[in-house]
């Protein structure tokens, strides 16, 4: 008797928590891009970095998958093109909170 009752206390407790979760997903707003505020793409084909409506005089930092900064890039155009000349590797590329990974090959 006592396993039931746990049990179905456990039931009610665990049915509350997913209730409430649900509810908190529900009020969540979602942050919405305007005109002013254009989120960049960033991309690497051919080792040579673009990134569209980019954050000109932002920089861009390349770093080594062990954590070695090799590049520190300025942004100078909202259509921004820099030619990589990087080896084969893996590589993570960080500018202003954005943090993409790209294998370069």
């Amino acid at each position: 008797m006592k396993r039931i009752a746990l049990i179905i206390g456990f039931l009610m407790v665990l049915s509350y928590q997913v209730a409430v979760f649900s509810q908190d997903n529900k009020n969540r707003k979602e942050p919405v891009a305007t005109d002013e505020q254009v989120m960049p793409e960033m991309y690497v084909v051919n080792n040579r970095l673009y990134i569209k409506n980019a954050p000109v005089g932002k920089r861009v930092e390349v770093i080594t998958i062990i954590g070695n900064k090799i590049r520190d890039i300025l942004i100078t155009s909202s259509e921004f093109e820099y030619d990589l000349s990087l080896p084969r590797a893996i590589y993570i590329f960080r500018m202003d909170g954005m943090v993409k990974k790209f294998v370069i090959k």
